[in-house]
Formats: C-alpha cells, sequence, structure tokens
C-alpha cells in the first residue's frame, strides 16, 4: 500500500487529479447503492407480502381506474390484515404536482387513523407513481390516502400495492451530485487548495476560475430547462387583440415593441370610458367599486397607456431577436439570455475588483466565493422567476451593474498605471533613460485603452439606468471617489484626466441622459418622470414620498436584511415569507420577501468595521476605506429609498442584493485566510460553510419563488429533483 501511494504521488498532478475524480466517482456509488437503496438489500417478502389492493370493489370504480374527485379528495380501503412496510400508488390525472398524506390502523391504534407518510407526485406525467414507506405495527387495518392540495380535476388511482418489490432504481442526478461534492472534497484536501492563495497568472488556476464561470453558467441553461417542460424559446408576433388582451399582462416588453414598431411611444391598448370618467383612476377602490376595465400595472396619464419598466431588456433581447427571426423570445428565454450576461459581467467585476483592491485572496474561499455571489444576489431566483416580466429589468441591471464595476476597476487601475508612468514619478526614477523609453511606450499604448475603458464605463452607467434607475446610486457611490481621485491626481496630465478620462466617460453619460429626459419629457411632461407616479396597481403611487422616521428605518432593516425565510422539512426547504405589518400609518404595499443576511455570504458585510476604524495614512487604504464607506452609506440609502417609495417585496430587496454580496465577499477575501493559528483556522472553516450555505440557498430559491415556474410548469422536473433528497 505504501509503494502504491509512492507511485500514485510520482505521477502528474493531472493524473492523480483524474484518478482522485474515479475515486470520487466509486465512491458515490457505493453510497447511492449502499445507503439510499439499503432497503432493497432488507426487502423481506415472507414476512412482508406483496398485496394489490382490490379497487374495483371500491364504490365509483370505473371499470379502469378508481376516481377521487375535487370535492372529496379521499379514500379509505378497511378490512386489511397484513403487515406494511410501503404502500405503492399509481395515478393518473392532471399534470401538476399534488401533495397528500397517507393514514393508518394498525394494532397500535384500532380505532382512530393516525398520520404515516407524506407523498407529492404527477398524475399526467412520467411521476405518477409513488411509493411511502411505512412501519405498521402488527397488522394494518386500514389505509388512508388524502390529496391535501385543492383538486380542480379527478385523479384517478390505477392501482395501490402494500409491499410492492422495490427495483433497484439508481438516481443518476443523485449519484452526479454526490460524485461532484466528493470529488471537490478530495481534490481540496490532496491538493491542499485552503492553504494556496489565489495567483491568476497561474494556468491552473485561470482555469479552475474558468470552471467555475462555466459552472454557473450551467446552471443558467438548467434553470432555463427546468422553468418550462416545452423549453419554448420564441413565439410569434402577437394580433392585436392578444396585445391588448389582459392575458399578455405578463410582459410589457412585447406591447412597448410593438408600440415602437408601430411609431408611437404609448402603448397600443384600448382605454375603457369608465376609466376616463373616474375622479381619481389610480385610487383601486374607486376602480373596482365602478366597475372600470384596465390594464393593470401600466402608467395611465392623459388617456393613454405607457410602460414604466426600463427599456434595457427590449434593446438588448426583444429587438435582436425580432431582428433576426421575425419572432419575440419567451419572457424565460428572455431571462436566460440576460442571466447568462449578468454571470459573465459578475465575472469581470470580481476580477476587476480584486485587482483594484489588491487583496490577498485564499483560492478555496475565492473559487466558492465567485458562485456565492452570483447565488447570494438571488441571481438565479431572478432567473427562474422570470416568467414574471418584472424580473427582467432587475437581470439587466445586475448585468450592467457588474460591467461598470468591471470598467471601472479597470480604468482607475489603467490612470494608476499611468500615474507611475508619469514625468514626476520618472524623475525620480534612478535610471531616467530606461524609464524615460517606458514612459513613452505606455502613453502611446495606455491613452486609448484608458479612453475606451471610461467611454464604456459611461455606456454602462447609460445602460444600467434604462434597466433600474434607482440602481445607479450604488453605481456612484462605488465610482465617485474613484474618479474625483483620478481629477485630482496630480502624477496624470490634464489631458489624461479630462481628455482621456472625464470626457471618454461623460459624453455617453450626458447624451443618454439627454436621450432619456427627452423621453420622459414627451411622455409624462417631466424630465425626471420615468412613469412609476402614474401606475394602475394597489395604491396610489403618487402620496408615497420620502420622509425621515427612525421607525420606517428600522423597519426597512429588519424587512430588508434580517427577515426570515420560512423554512420547511420537505424540499425546496424554504420560502419566501408574506408577513404582514401594518404598524406603518398608512398603506404599504407588502408582498413575498426575504432579508440579504439569509445568505450568509452577506454577514461578512460586519468585517466592513475593522476596515473602517482602523486608522491608516497610505492613499490607496484611505480610498479603499472611502469606496467602501460611500458604498455601504449607498446601499442604506437607496433600501431606504426603495421601502418609502415601493414596500416589501424581494424585487426590491434584489436591488441591493448584488452591491451587497460584492462588498461581502471582497472583504472576506481580504481578512479571512488559513493562517498558522488555530482561531484563524477555525474562522476560515467558519466562513467556508458560510459560503456553501449561501450557494445552497441561491440554488433552492429556483425552486421556491414567487413564480414558482419549476413546480408549475415542469412538475415531472421538479419531483425528480426533489426526491434526490426525499429518495
Amino acid at each position: 500500500m505504501k509503494k502504491l501511494l509512492q507511485h500514485f504521488r510520482r505521477t502528474p498532478q493531472a493524473a492523480q487529479a483524474a484518478i482522485l475524480v474515479i475515486a470520487a466517482g466509486v465512491l458515490a456509488l457505493i453510497l447511492e447503492i449502499g445507503v439510499f437503496h439499503f432497503s432493497f438489500f432488507t426487502q423481506d417478502p415472507e414476512t412482508y407480502p406483496e398485496t394489490e389492493i382490490d379497487l374495483s370493489s371500491m364504490d365509483g370504480w370505473n371499470g379502469e381506474a378508481l376516481p377521487l374527485l375535487p370535492e372529496n379528495a379521499t379514500v379509505s380501503f378497511d378490512g386489511l390484515s397484513v403487515p406494511v412496510r410501503s404502500v405503492t400508488v399509481r395515478t393518473s390525472g392532471p399534470s401538476a404536482v399534488l401533495s397528500g398524506n397517507i393514514g393508518i390502523c394498525d394494532e397500535a391504534s384500532a380505532y382512530k387513523t393516525v398520520g404515516a407518510g407524506s407523498f407529492q407526485v404527477n398524475p399526467g406525467g412520467t411521476e405518477n407513481t409513488f411509493t411511502v414507506r411505512l412501519d405498521s405495527h402488527g397488522s394494518l387495518s386500514r389505509l388512508r390516502i388524502n390529496f391535501t392540495d385543492g383538486l380542480e380535476e379527478p385523479v384517478f388511482l390505477l392501482s395501490v400495492t402494500l409491499n410492492a418489490r422495490q427495483p433497484l432504481a439508481v438516481s443518476w442526478m443523485r449519484l452526479a451530485l454526490m460524485a461532484a461534492v466528493l470529488a471537490l472534497l478530495l481534490l481540496t484536501l490532496y491538493f491542499h487548495l485552503y492553504r494556496k492563495d489565489y495567483q491568476p497568472d497561474r494556468p491552473a488556476h485561470r482555469l479552475m476560475n474558468a470552471g467555475v464561470l462555466l459552472l454557473c453558467l450551467l446552471i443558467c441553461g438548467g434553470v432555463f430547462y427546468a422553468q418550462d417542460s416545452e423549453h419554448t424559446l420564441l413565439r410569434p408576433y402577437p394580433t392585436l387583440e392578444e396585445i391588448r388582451s389582459p392575458e399578455m399582462i405578463v410582459d410589457a416588453y412585447m406591447q412597448q415593441l410593438d408600440a415602437f414598431e408601430k411609431g408611437q411611444i404609448e402603448l397600443d391598448l384600448d382605454v375603457s370610458p369608465e376609466l376616463e370618467a373616474l375622479d381619481n383612476p389610480y385610487d383601486t377602490g374607486e376602480r373596482e367599486k365602478k366597475g372600470a376595465s384596465f390594464h393593470w400595472d401600466r402608467a395611465y396619464y392623459n388617456g393613454k397607456y405607457y410602460s414604466y419598466f426600463g427599456l434595457a431588456p427590449l434593446f438588448m433581447v426583444y429587438y435582436p431577436v425580432y431582428w433576426l427571426t421575425g419572432m419575440l423570445p419567451t419572457t424565460a428565454f428572455a431571462g436566460f439570455l440576460l442571466s447568462v450576461f449578468a454571470v459573465i459581467m459578475i465575472f469581470a467585476a470580481i476580477q476587476g475588483l480584486r485587482r483594484l483592491l489588491a487583496p490577498r485572496a485564499n483560492l478555496l474561499l475565492f473559487l466558492i466565493g465567485e458562485a456565492a455571489v452570483i447565488c447570494g444576489s438571488f441571481l438565479y431566483l431572478m432567473q427562474a422567476s422570470s416568467s414574471s416580466f418584472y424580473y427582467l429589468p432587475l437581470l439587466a441591471a445586475a448585468g450592467w451593474l457588474g460591467a461598470f464595476a468591471a470598467l471601472a476597476s479597470f480604468a482607475f487601475c489603467a490612470c494608476r498605471s499611468a500615474s507611475a508612468l508619469s514625468p514626476a514619478a520618472v524623475s525620480q526614477n534612478p535610471a531616467p533613460q530606461t524609464a524615460s523609453v517606458r514612459l513613452s511606450s505606455g502613453a502611446a499604448s495606455g491613452a486609448w485603452k484608458r479612453s475606451l475603458l471610461f467611454a464604456l464605463c459611461g455606456l454602462s452607467l447609460v445602460m444600467l439606468v434604462l434597466s433600474r434607475p434607482n440602481m445607479a446610486l450604488l453605481a456612484a457611490a462605488f465610482a465617485a471617489p474613484l474618479f474625483l481621485y483620478i481629477l485630482f491626481d496630480k502624477g496624470l496630465s490634464r489631458r489624461q484626466r479630462f481628455l482621456e478620462s472625464a470626457c471618454p466617460f461623460l459624453i455617453p453619460v450626458l447624451a443618454g441622459a439627454a436621450a432619456m429626459m427627452y423621453y420622459n419629457d414627451i411622455r409624462f411632461d417631466s424630465v425626471f418622470e420615468f412613469g412609476t407616479a402614474y401606475q394602475l396597481t394597489e395604491s396610489d403611487i403618487r402620496w408615497n414620498g420620502l420622509s425621515l422616521s427612525l421607525h420606517h428605518f428600522g423597519s426597512m432593516l429588519y424587512h430588508y436584511f434580517v427577515e426570515s425565510f420560512v423554512y420547511t422539512e420537505f424540499f425546496p426547504f424554504l420560502r419566501f415569507t408574506a408577513e404582514r405589518c401594518t404598524d406603518f400609518g398608512n398603506y404599504l404595499y407588502q408582498e413575498y420577501s426575504a432579508g440579504l443576511f439569509q445568505m450568509p455570504l452577506n454577514l461578512g458585510i460586519f468585517l466592513a468595521a475593522p476596515v473602517l476604524l482602523t486608522r491608516t495614512h497610505k492613499k490607496k487604504n484611505s480610498l479603499k476605506k472611502v469606496s467602501l464607506a460611500c458604498l455601504l452609506l449607498g446601499i442604506l440609502v437607496l433600501g431606504y429609498i426603495n421601502f418609502l417609495l415601493a414596500g416589501i417585496h424581494i424585487r426590491y430587496v434584489s436591488d441591493l442584493s448584488l452591491a451587497l454580496s460584492l462588498c461581502a465577499f471582497l472583504l472576506i477575501l481580504e481578512q479571512i485566510h488559513f493562517d498558522g493559528t488555530r482561531s484563524a483556522r477555525i474562522l476560515y472553516v467558519i466562513v467556508l460553510c458560510a459560503l456553501l450555505l449561501t450557494v445552497c440557498r441561491g440554488l433552492l430559491v429556483i425552486f421556491s419563488n414567487e413564480t414558482n415556474d419549476v413546480l408549475f410548469n415542469n412538475p415531472d422536473f421538479y419531483l425528480k429533483i426533489s426526491r434526490i433528497f426525499h429518495g
């Protein structure tokens, strides 16, 4: 064994890694068969004989199946006398995930039916059969099957079998998941990845980083696959009746594209005379009382309907798809494309911020933390909910905020390099001839690069405003200290500060601002009104305003940061809370939500305290402190604005999620390392577990969110994932 181990260590590292991956696969297969299918080897047909219940003797038997009707979705089988280890039921009926429970009477409870198990099944799909493990005390005398969900259609029982022989059915999805986890664990322990620092110049580290990026992109594809069993990419251009139909409320971008194609700004929606006659059309109660028909959540102004949603998804996805195919993307496909863009830009932002702040990054924390940022920022939640078009501008904003952070970081680093190559710096160099050559070559190659980076940075800010205007506050809070530092850096010439930096940034920003102001003015007679004040929704938004209140600020901190998930015993183990609070002095919109600190990665933001409280005389550290303080203030201010003007909803919380996750991640990289001390190692393990937990929760919310697309649109896939955890 010792010689074999020595021979293994002499093989190339790539071969060692391959062998460890194979070993992980073998170990996963052993666990799959020996643990999850242990009951297969302990089946006892003599003690627990297989017994099929005769359904034809039951009232309601139609000759082929026993129907359970919506008004009575329960059936009981009496007069049984057999010890039971399991019950297997084959069903038929509607295509939907239906839940229920199993009740039994046995020798320990001969008169009262007691709950013994629960189940989920899709009668209209491939997952139309369920098995519930029972453990009757003695012989079973009564079996009750009850569907707890409100049935809209009958469910048919095709067969009910006690102690059915269970096949050795390996779950390949669970096997692959376990193999991947075990492979990562073995590779980490064998190669001591927890001891290494991230070095982007090393090919192996770049390859691992690319692997994490690819994994995150593959999950985007998996979410799109899971959202709809048909996996539809495109849909035909809608007719006028479809555009004006109330069912088309799910896609304001389709309506806006149609309006632009017709050469108009307003949506081609009919306005009912009853709505025009209202004293206050924005009052929900008056609309309901007087029976005025209207189009939900559209901006209504001067007798016309408008869309107040940011135009970025229209320009990024809808028009390109329409020009290429003549058709429109489904909202799920649009969400997939925007998510791919966001993931790539967030990874670019991480690289730019790491280069800007130059933390000594631990390799393992860096790689897992990248995935944790994607999951902790609710990105997959937003994509999984993209059948509701509300989430499309959020996805676009996440991508453009990531792009802005990346471009601003790289642009600042380019200016810092130019400052190091300035004549003032060269005059202090002991080798002036060499330095002057470096100065001329650096200036020639760096000018165009800086100008391009700042121009793209300005463009990304414009697109961010076209996605979610309020999130521009976060971009400004982050970049303002950096850009002011550049403007007042004496190491840069005026040409470098203004012509090569400020002007390339300001030109697209001012041009975009002028275009948006003009667009707002011709719609709402105000250059600063995007239409949110005129939306026909839950309440009259015009009454929402900013005010200073410690009570409201404390409520915002609770609902946006602290509010807990509702945790459950069964998959997906958590859901968003719909907790209601009426202690705000007036109406406040409240829906599905959870606090940002439910993603443990975000708790890393508390590491900002030692950074902000530590005195430093270095310009670099001072700039870091100012940028961090401005960004934290921006997050709190934006959260308070969202709370007062909009209310409580996971969409409003998601405005803050990416900025907070990136900030917390960078603080963790800077301050958490696997050093020699015992306390440092314990803290390292705690943080590593927090990152892994963030990844898990970020993936679970794919299956539990506002729209529940996977549950409703692809019930078979939902049940296959569920049975990974429940067998």
